[in-house]
């Protein structure tokens, strides 16, 4: 007889970007090149100062790069992440409020694990990161979703929210800015009411940061400033300074909350890899290198969001909100689709497999979006993405 097993774990779904990158394999392994529109990852390495540095590191007869560290990671390396929020966007934090953790997807398991109870309702924007929509439902929690429309530049509804916190069962509000999938900016007036929401009912706000050093056009809001007792921010350094891979990012908040998701991280990671937080280290140490790159792939990106957009603008039939920040454009081809029958993952599907251009379906952000698809323009050159948005186009005509 086979033993039992915990059925929440059939609320975890697959990435849909890990599916299509599996997929994506397998083509490139019969020889085909695939245009990568899907993937949320920079298309910029380290700055290359630091990474000679690591070269000669690796030089070394020593265990310093391989061994364990301490499970909330080094101290050195969360006092320079307390400086660099402090200079960067004026949040100041001691070390005992930071925590370091194996990227983005530990520090939403962890800090979720560390609030949440089965019974609990989570307000969502819909749309909202996948990843949300995937781990919550583990934790046998209601989501509750607020839709944020493309009408308001997907603005999160204050309304809607304070409806949602008058049943009085809400544990966590969930935002990201710059936002994934849609690229706006939380306005401050905006982050100020749900600020003066969460303080007044007790709620803890999850706010999801990692593309705050990507702005384009606009500033970065901080929560933590408006209720530093509600917040638990996060952060991942896949976006920047460019090592998704190498799997870091750091949690910071209250310290006492801070200290109880430390324990979760702890049992699930034991401790954030070492040679990742060596590298990070060296380069929030070196002020100018930071600066310099910062600014540098700044430009890159937004040259790159400048010709998608330029080039989706070409396209009949569907409409887009030019992103403030992050890595994506969210195109609605409902007019295009609908008319003529088909779903936003068929098509999606039928772009990959016949055109060589992988893209997200909507669907995977929320019910207001199962019409739209999502295109990264950070992975792929300024030739590429012009050809791939071509691509998209003519199979849009086509269909």
């Amino acid at each position: 007889m086979i033993p039992p097993y915990n059925k929440r774990v059939e609320a975890l779904r697959e990435s849909p970007t890990r599916a299509i990158n599996r997929v994506v394999e397998q083509m490139r392994k019969k020889g085909l090149d695939v245009i990568m529109l899907s993937a949320g990852e920079p298309g910029v390495p380290p700055p290359r100062e630091v990474r000679l540095w690591l070269a000669k590191a690796l030089e070394e007869e020593s265990m310093r790069l391989y061994s364990y560290t301490p499970s909330p990671g080094f101290m050195d390396l969360r006092e320079a992440i307390a400086m660099d929020m402090k200079e960067l966007e004026g949040v100041e934090v001691s070390p005992d409020q930071i925590l370091v953790v194996t990227g983005g997807q530990n520090a939403i398991f962890s800090s979720f694990a560390a609030i949440l109870e089965p019974g609990d309702e989570v307000i969502i924007m819909d749309p909202t990161y996948f990843g949300y929509l995937n781990i919550l439902p583990y934790f046998g929690v209601k989501l509750v979703p607020i839709v944020s429309p493309a009408e308001t530049a997907y603005q999160p509804d204050v309304e809607g929210i304070k409806e949602a916190v008058k049943r009085g069962k809400t544990k966590a509000i969930v935002l990201v800015s710059p936002d994934n999938p849609t690229g706006r900016l939380i306005r401050e007036d905006v982050a100020r009411a749900i600020a003066e929401i969460a303080q007044d009912h007790g709620i803890w706000i999850v706010y999801d940061e990692p593309y705050k050093t990507l702005i384009y056009e606009g500033s970065h809001v901080s929560f933590f400033k408006l209720a530093p007792e509600n917040t638990i921010s996060l952060y991942a350094f896949s976006k920047d300074p460019g090592i998704p891979g190498w799997r870091l990012g750091y949690v910071y908040g209250p310290a006492e909350i801070v200290r109880r998701i430390a324990l979760v991280s702890e049992a699930t990671t034991y401790n954030p890899p070492s040679v990742a937080q060596y590298l990070v280290l060296t380069y929030l140490r070196n002020r100018e290198v930071r600066r310099r790159h910062i600014e540098y792939f700044r430009g890159v990106y937004a040259y790159r969001r400048d010709l998608m957009v330029e080039e989706l603008r070409k396209i009949e039939g569907i409409s887009f909100y030019k992103p403030q920040g992050s890595m994506f454009v969210l195109v609605d081809a409902k007019e295009v689709l609908a008319r003529k029958g088909l779903t936003v993952s068929a098509f999606a599907d039928k772009l990959l497999r016949e055109k060589h251009v992988a893209v997200v379906p909507g669907e995977f952000f929320g019910n207001s979006t199962v019409w739209s698809v999502r295109l990264s323009f950070t992975r792929e050159s300024p030739e590429r993405i012009r050809e791939g948005v071509a691509r998209f186009g003519d199979l849009l005509s086509q269909t």
